[in-house]
């Protein structure tokens, strides 16, 4: 699953697992796309759906889960 290229003739793939940050697919968006200069299409096929949270860094314990800080895609190895 996800490991055969679906749409074009390249693609990225991930040797081992981990999590993509939004950010990080937002930049490397933004870089192949000025490498193409309109010389092609991009898809990208991952989404960030996870949302991680976070607490302030001295707060107490309790009172809660923390705020949404961040989204992230998990990938497995092999994931296009």
């Amino acid at each position: 699953r996800n490991n055969k290229i679906s749409f074009g003739e390249y693609a990225l793939q991930s040797q081992e697992c981990g999590w993509i940050t939004s950010r990080q697919i937002e930049a490397t968006r933004r870089t192949i796309t000025r490498s193409i200069k309109r010389g092609g299409k991009l898809w990208i096929t991952i989404f960030p759906d996870k949302p991680v949270t976070a607490r302030a860094a001295e707060s107490r314990m309790g009172s809660g889960k923390g705020a949404v800080d961040y989204w992230v895609a998990v990938i497995k190895p092999g994931t296009i």
